[in-house]
């Protein structure tokens, strides 16, 4: 009887410990902007296990055209107010841990699917969905970037479908 309750004490030791050992996204706010134009403010909000939810609000980067020829270069963005809710998972984060690599910030490979709604002077602009895959990766303390690409559907006012390729940069706090 003594032998059953030792070992049943070790399992719930080991049990404890790895789920003690997990790594978990973070809380956290953050200013950042994308390539192109924008600026928005954004809350990242880890609910359970790998998954967090990013809500963003501000000027939303719509279109960046970039354009060169032989003898010219020319680049145009055009922003909007607008909102974004991102579900996210976040990818090899334990993996990172174990092999010394640095996990705060979020700093992981993920998969989302930014949802943003844009405004208009009439009112609501655009709804896009765009699922993505991305690296995100937290540098000198309070600064962050990632990189996604995906797919862009443009659900509302007519449908559309186009490749997907971001870049975001900002500061963590």
């Amino acid at each position: 009887m003594t032998m059953k309750r030792v070992f049943l004490c070790l399992v719930a030791l080991v049990v404890a410990a790895s789920l003690q050992a997990q790594v978990r996204p973070q809380n956290n706010h953050t200013v950042s902007t994308t390539l192109g134009a924008g600026l928005e403010y954004g809350f990242e909000w880890a609910f359970a296990g790998q998954a967090s939810v990013v809500a963003r609000a501000g000027m939303v980067s719509k279109d960046f055209i970039l354009r060169s020829g032989l003898d010219n270069f020319q680049w145009s963005a055009r922003m909007s107010p607008g909102v974004t809710l991102e579900p996210r998972y976040y990818l090899l984060m334990n993996w990172r841990d174990r092999n010394g690599k640095y996990t705060s910030g979020n700093s992981a490979e993920f998969i989302g699917v930014p949802t943003t709604l844009t405004f208009a002077k009439e009112g609501i602009g655009e709804l896009a969905v765009s699922p993505v895959v991305g690296v995100r990766r937290a540098f000198a303390r309070h600064w962050f970037h990632e990189f996604t690409a995906g797919a862009d559907l443009l659900c509302m006012p007519e449908f559309f479908a186009t490749p997907h390729v971001g870049y975001r940069i900002g500061y963590l706090f």
